[in-house]
């Protein structure tokens, strides 16, 4: 199995930690914990159902993917990412609902 490295920018580590610090997200907070596995052990995992982000393409230079942390959820979240900066890393970006 490839496993990847996660950096995890400042940002997505604010989002990260106001998840994790409010009560009332007890299942996302083990949701996010779940795709944050995944996303470091196998990116194409099923449940992910991580994609290329339509119209990202070289916005940080890299082409962006998304990939869900929740589905079938009102404002489900998912994590923005880009597989680098060398090889077997990922740079996670965001953590935000989708709307």
């Amino acid at each position: 199995m490839i496993s990847f490295q996660l950096f995890i920018t400042a940002q997505a580590e604010a989002q990260i930690e106001r998840i994790m610090k409010d009560r009332s997200k007890k299942g996302l907070q083990t949701q996010l914990r779940k795709s944050l596995r995944l996303l470091s052990q196998n990116p194409k995992h099923s449940g992910l159902r991580s994609h290329p982000l339509q119209g990202s393409q070289g916005v940080y230079g890299e082409k962006l993917w998304t990939s869900y942390i929740q589905n079938n959820t009102p404002q489900a979240y998912r994590m923005l990412w880009y597989y680098g900066p060398s090889d077997k890393q990922i740079t996670l970006l965001a953590v935000i609902p989708h709307y």
